[in-house]
């Protein structure tokens, strides 16, 4: 797939004119969804920018000068800025109060001191920091004390050892493992590789790097099973500063490629954001423009692949990444299930919705999670909610008609007993919503509320309510809305049920853990749950519905070690075993034999059902989303 421009015009300019002017290398992040750039003007100031995987918001002032780098951290986007003096500022943004946050001094006298960009990355629930030294590669780990929430930086250690290196460093992550890349520091500027080994807690010179010659350093990144370097040149005696990529793929680098014939005056960096590869560079004239071309990883769009499969296809039929706890985007960490919007879940190509509503005396929805009020305290609407969703069905720009559906499960947050909390309030709450609901132009519904279950062709452009709450008692079965879930057993492993209308659902949603565990053995215990549902959901009929959560929770302070959604889904460093656990999110997408279960749809393609996640966009480098997404091609 080739590379294109993006941006404001066929040139691929990231901002207006001299807006988007830098003599220096950028840097390049992806938090909660969208693509930040930041960088340095002719005159020292620094500039960040916000974007998607096409255009650009216009530029904001940084609070700092220097030569930056950034990455993310647990839904926390970090910025390094060296200064012109070699001292490193470290910032953290704020997305409560939309500012960066007064930077910590990284101690020059314990030496940390650069005058070159250097690289900075999330690895194990901690950012790395390499940075260039006199010929020398140096690191520092910075770490979140659990216990106090206290943070340091760890004394700085050699990388490359009696290797001397030159240029700027790249650091990724692939298959579990950080790498360092950096040129030599001789004629040849051979490219360098050395990967982290953890318990040893030293670097290791790697056997396998790239043929290409870096000019004056590399950046990389990574993606599912692969990784992507880029340069510039192509061997000591090529001044053309052309940029090339090289992808690691099958435990080889690939040979190099051009990105669309441009040239750098810096090396270039990557980022990848839902399913694309982009590269930002300053032009190698006198402008120095950032410019910025891309290319699809994906034989797919995250954002509508539904419009791949047939309109025959039985939505039951059909493999459906999605969230748990959609909305619970709060600031407490025992209430968050998730960074991302609904809008950028949806960009992601997530499909399910979990959502946990309760009436308030306004006769309105608003959205829960367990008891706690979203966006508190001016709260969170479910009919803002479903507006994001229409929204997104409406305005995509490669889908004039509407090619995606989504799957709304809803549920009554409130299970106490009162005169304003009972099935008939809470049922005619969401009834009234989708009655009021606007239709489209055409006059149709923008909901389906069958009990039974439709196809894909009936439902694209609509949402699919999915009710887990109860029915109202006083309405004959055959009047109530949505596919039936009420008979919904909590924290059951395998819980079997028929709707009234006749529809088999099978779920798994055994998410509460009060025994005494280990993070692992919590992993292991919940990963069988989820294997065993997925190879249940591969080998059933068409018209049999699944729907399977990786998510749960346990109780450190009465039984065990774990709390927080996030160390079951992405992991977490284990205080029983003193090691670093993989979560939820690359356990499922590593461990499962996707192929060696069930049997196989029209095409060869297999359906493994719905699957609700926490923060299933992490870690950074995990394709688990669009891995669900194309088995159903």
């Amino acid at each position: 797939m080739s590379w294109i421009p993006r941006g404001l015009n066929d040139s691929g300019l990231v901002q207006e004119g001299s807006d988007g002017q830098t003599p220096s290398v950028p840097a390049l992040a992806t938090h909660h969804g969208e693509l930040w750039c930041l960088w340095s003007d002719p005159a020292g100031d620094l500039w960040y920018a916000i974007g998607d995987n096409n255009t650009f918001q216009p530029r904001l002032k940084f609070p700092d000068q220097g030569i930056p780098v950034m990455a993310e951290l647990s839904g926390q986007l970090h910025a390094i800025i060296v200064r012109d003096n070699g001292e490193m500022a470290h910032y953290v943004f704020s997305d409560v109060d939309q500012l960066w946050t007064t930077p910590a001094i990284l101690d020059p006298r314990a030496g940390f001191i650069s005058h070159s960009t250097p690289a900075f990355v999330a690895f194990h629930n901690k950012l790395f920091l390499v940075f260039l030294q006199d010929s020398n590669l140096y690191y520092s780990i910075w770490a979140v004390n659990p216990q106090d929430e206290t943070t340091t930086w760890s004394p700085i250690q050699e990388v490359s050892g009696i290797k001397q290196v030159t240029g700027i460093p790249a650091l990724f992550v692939l298959n579990s493992t950080l790498h360092v890349l950096c040129g030599s520091n001789d004629g040849s500027r051979e490219i360098l590789g050395f990967s982290y080994d953890v318990p040893s807690n030293i670097w290791n010179s790697s056997s396998d790097i790239s043929e290409g010659r870096a000019a004056s350093g590399v950046s990389a990144t990574s993606y599912g099973d692969s990784a992507f370097l880029a340069f510039q040149e192509d061997g000591p005696e090529d001044e053309s500063h052309t940029i090339f990529i090289s992808e690691y793929k099958d435990g080889k680098w690939e040979p190099h490629e051009a990105v669309a014939g441009q040239t750098s005056t810096s090396p270039p960096q990557l980022s990848v954001l839902n399913g694309r590869i982009n590269c930002i560079f300053n032009a190698n004239n006198e402008s120095m423009n950032l410019k910025w071309f891309s290319r699809p990883l994906l034989d797919f769009s995250l954002s509508s692949w539904m419009g791949g499969i047939s309109d025959d296809a039985l939505l039951s039929d059909i493999t459906v990444p999605g969230t748990h706890d959609t909305c619970a985007r709060s600031n407490v960490p025992f209430v968050r299930t998730q960074y991302l919007s609904v809008t950028k879940q949806m960009e992601a190509g997530l499909r399910f919705l979990d959502l946990r509503c309760r009436v308030h005396a306004d006769g309105q929805l608003y959205m829960y999670h367990g008891g706690m009020p979203i966006n508190f305290p001016t709260y969170l609407k479910f009919d803002d909610v479903m507006q994001e969703v229409f929204t997104f069905f409406l305005t995509h720009p490669h889908c004039p008609t509407p090619t995606e559906t989504v799957f709304v499960s809803i549920n009554n947050d409130d299970n106490t007993q009162s005169p304003t909390n009972t099935p008939t309030i809470f049922y005619q709450a969401v009834a009234n919503h989708i009655a009021n609901t606007p239709l489209y132009p055409d006059g149709t519904s923008r909901w389906i509320t069958s009990a039974l279950t439709t196809t894909l062709g009936e439902a694209r452009g609509k949402a699919v309510l999915l009710r887990r709450y109860h029915p109202d008692p006083e309405l004959p079965i055959e009047a109530q809305i949505g596919l039936d879930l009420s008979a919904w057993k909590n924290n059951d492993p395998d819980c079997n049920l028929i709707t009234p209308a006749g529809v088999r659902v099978t779920l798994q949603d055994h998410w509460q853990y009060s025994e005494i565990q280990p993070l692992a053995q919590l992993i292991k215990s919940k990963f069988s749950y989820v294997s065993a549902m997925l190879s249940k959901a591969a080998a059933s009929e068409p018209d049999h519905w699944f729907l399977n959560f990786t998510s749960a929770v346990g109780d450190p302070v009465e039984k065990g070690e774990v709390a927080e959604a996030h160390w079951i889904a992405v992991g977490a460093h284990s205080g029983f075993i003193g090691k670093f656990v993989q979560g939820m999110n690359v356990t499922t997408r590593r461990n499962f034999d996707w192929s060696g279960v069930g049997g196989e749809r029209e095409g060869g393609r297999k359906r493994f059902g719905i699957i609700a996640m926490d923060y299933p966009e992490l870690p950074k480098d995990s394709d688990l989303v669009a891995w669900l997404i194309g088995t159903n091609f």
